[in-house]
């Protein structure tokens, strides 16, 4: 190449480039010109978009006021029996005026909370644990209009309540679809935050479906960024479209920026049954379940950790009828697989009581189906007698059956209760019962049934003495516990 080329080469690519930088200038001009406007017209229509969600929300959004009646023992202003099996516990017993020595006296107490109209006839929905146990339940409105409420129904088991109110011309929230929910949508909270009134906050859907945070109710709750604090419970969580998609509950301490709400579709399935009966009749298969763990799967003999674990089968139940045991692994309901607890419980409250279910179960390894009837739950309080038996015991027992005998390998008794399980340090464990014992006697009165054996412990005592005859491996004996 010549040198003649060469120098028109050069000046060829110095004007391609400085034609280049020019556009280039031109165009960063642009990108820090119109792209900021555009950004800064979004934010102001974001947060726009926030103010109208909250002017159409907010008249909807009630403050609760709560009382009720605590009995308190004089020395126990210092913390439940602060000085109890001290030296100083006679003396604070008389602690105060005289007309208070050592006796009881009753305090009011009061707390907050918040709600959201659900209904133009005077329906408010918030939770049950802002309203649980209270004398006095105070509603007032974003207007400034105050009422006393009626608690029209509870749900222990959602954490869910609906209050009712005499009232004229109430803005009422619109219900959304929690079902459509999105992690990473906005969320917006609005509610009553350490009782300062009509506070909104936002955020995004953090998660779905959480559980597992041993709340003691149904979990299945949604997660949000969105400040949640004690006041705002019972209030609503607000999608971008102003409608209520869960109802705020809970917040994790110490955790900062984590709070859950119940889901609003969950409310929706038994808010008429809260207005029209003041409670909720579940379909219930009269199991106690839970989640397998990679430890349970080789004793169970499963390949997968999907399905839930049949802990314990309640007498008289549509389970007990169909022959379900514990120890089964439910893995599907009418062909629906169920991975865990969670999945499972949703999948039965979808359904009806007195209704017919098809379970695909392993029982020891070996797939099956059972076809199983539906009843109606019984209240927490139901249940709790049916295990005071077992927690006195320290043991958790259930009704021979022939699947038990086969899997415990108990041959020559077709009555009893058997023991699936030991607590530690129980007097069971300390009086020696183990996993497969069949309990056919307490203080020498025959048990045949869940029921004998709840009276029999119901009226035995542990500082007299409790007789026990053991079935085990194919001999019977008698063990006896005393403290």
């Amino acid at each position: 190449m010549s040198k003649k080329m060469i120098k028109r080469l050069i000046f060829g690519l110095s004007l391609a480039l400085l034609l280049s930088g020019l556009f280039f200038c031109i165009d960063k001009d642009k990108a820090n010109s119109l792209p900021k406007n555009d950004k800064l017209t979004t934010a102001k229509s974001l947060g726009q978009a926030f103010v109208e969600v909250a002017k159409k929300v907010q008249p909807s959004v009630v403050n609760i006021t709560t009382e009720k009646t605590i009995t308190i023992k004089p020395w126990e202003r210092f913390g439940e029996d602060f000085f109890k099996g001290s030296p100083f516990e006679e003396f604070f017993k008389g602690f105060g005026s005289p007309r208070e020595k050592g006796k009881e006296y009753r305090h009011r107490q009061r707390s907050g909370g918040s709600g959201v109209i659900v209904d133009k006839e005077g329906y408010i929905l918030t939770n049950n644990h802002v309203i649980e146990g209270a004398d006095k339940v105070k509603v007032r409105l974003n207007d400034g209009r105050e009422f006393i409420a009626t608690v029209k129904g509870q749900d222990s088991r959602t954490d869910l309540a609906v209050l009712h109110i005499k009232a004229k011309d109430l803005p009422v929230a619109i219900l959304g679809d929690s079902d459509k929910l999105e992690v990473g949508e906005w969320a917006i909270a609005i509610g009553s935050p350490f009782g300062l009134e009509h506070t909104v906050t936002v955020g995004v859907i953090s998660a779905k479906g959480r559980s597992g945070l041993g709340t003691g109710t149904y979990e299945d709750f949604v997660q949000t960024d969105a400040s949640i604090n004690p006041g705002n419970s019972g209030g609503p969580l607000i999608n971008i479209d102003g409608e209520v998609i869960g109802i705020n509950a809970m917040i994790i301490q110490p955790g900062t920026g984590i709070g859950f709400a119940i889901p609003i579709n969950t409310a929706k399935q038994i808010l008429n049954d809260l207005i029209k009966t003041g409670k909720v009749v579940r379909p219930w298969l009269g199991i106690s379940v839970q989640d397998l763990t990679p430890e349970m799967m080789e004793h169970f003999k499963v390949k997968e950790k999907e399905g839930v674990l049949v802990g314990q089968v309640y007498q008289g139940t549509g389970a007990e009828k169909a022959g379900l045991a514990s120890g089964d692994i439910i893995k599907s309901v009418e062909d629906k697989p169920v991975k865990n607890v969670s999945e499972l419980i949703k999948e039965i409250q979808k359904k009806k009581v007195g209704q017919k279910l098809k379970l695909s179960i392993v029982r020891d390894g070996k797939a099956m189906t059972i076809e199983i009837t539906t009843s109606a739950m019984p209240d927490k309080a139901e249940l709790q007698k049916e295990k005071e038996g077992e927690e006195k015991l320290g043991a958790r027992v259930q009704e021979l059956t022939p699947q038990l005998s086969a899997r415990f390998r108990i041959t020559g008794i077709k009555q009893g209760v058997v023991v699936l399980a030991v607590e530690d340090g129980s007097f069971a464990d300390e009086m020696g019962l183990q996993e497969g014992d069949v309990i056919l006697e307490i203080n020498r009165k025959k048990i045949e049934s869940l029921k004998d054996f709840e009276k029999a412990m119901k009226d035995a005592s542990v500082e007299k003495g409790i007789l026990f005859q053991i079935h085990r491996k194919g001999s019977s004996f008698y063990l006896t516990f005393k403290k």
